[in-house]
């Protein structure tokens, strides 16, 4: 993974010591293939061949580098907004080693989530489940899909996200972590630069929004935090979108691990 950006979920569990365990034994029995589809070019509209799976990603999914750890292949993706998920931080790993607390989403009619889907085979949606072990796969509805790629309509097919069986919020033991937050926001950021709407709408501004529990304890675990851009080219931009939609009270209890 290019150092330039900040780690995802499995890489950050690698450095604090551990490797995320597990499998979602009952997620899909389907038979195994992988595509070989050319992706398609960044900030078009994203094909879709009739009776696909896709993946609605609303946390370290978000970003291209991260998406991609798990398959090259989930390179372009389609920003989007979803109707009827609510997301927060309250997702943990269980284990003995330290580890940080997660973004994870629940159904809640009166709720919207902004993020991106991308089509996945039966094998990479498996491996995709296998990353998010701990989460419940669930359904999405099309008709609560808008697109914010030039699309008039979301493709044809199955819309899975990854959904939180249990709620666990941050704690000194499971903190918000700034190298996930920077991971999550880099991929917002990201969609911006790539697709006029999810500019229009303000999705990095829309993430935040629409993200419950914001709250200390928050650790800032950059590598080399005096000198971010380094390794986060855009943590200058994120540190902003923070200050200014959580308030500078919050932004102050942002601290360096006490570990």
């Amino acid at each position: 993974m290019n150092v330039e950006f900040a780690i995802e979920r499995r890489t950050a569990m690698r450095l604090a010591g551990v490797m995320a365990l597990g499998a979602s034994g009952s997620f899909v029995a389907a038979c195994t293939g992988t595509g070989s589809s050319k992706s398609h070019p960044a900030g078009k509209p994203l094909p879709a061949p009739t009776g696909s799976d896709f993946i609605f990603g609303y946390g370290s999914l978000i970003q291209r580098a991260s998406r991609t750890s798990t398959w090259a292949k989930a390179e372009e993706a389609a920003p989007v907004v979803v109707r009827g998920i609510s997301r927060g931080w309250y997702d943990r790993v269980d284990t003995v080693s330290w580890s940080p607390t997660y973004l994870g989403a629940v159904s809640k009619e009166d709720a919207r989530c902004n993020g991106v889907i991308f089509p996945v085979t039966p094998e990479e949606l498996r491996d995709y489940a296998r990353r998010e072990s701990g989460y419940r796969p669930t359904r999405i509805s099309s008709r609560n899909i808008t697109m914010l790629d030039g699309s008039t309509s979301p493709p044809v097919g199955t819309v899975w996200y990854f959904a939180n069986v249990t709620r666990r919020y941050p704690s000194e033991r499971y903190p918000i972590v700034q190298s996930y937050v920077d991971v999550c926001l880099d991929g917002c950021l990201e969609n911006e630069g790539h697709f006029p709407e999810a500019r229009k709408a303000q999705f990095a501004k829309e993430f935040i929004r629409t993200t419950s529990d914001w709250r200390a304890p928050w650790f800032n675990d950059r590598i080399y935090p005096w000198r971010p851009t380094v390794h986060v080219p855009r943590a200058n931009t994120i540190d902003t979108l923070i200050r200014d939609e959580l308030g500078e009270d919050l932004f102050d209890q942002i601290t360096l691990p006490r570990r």
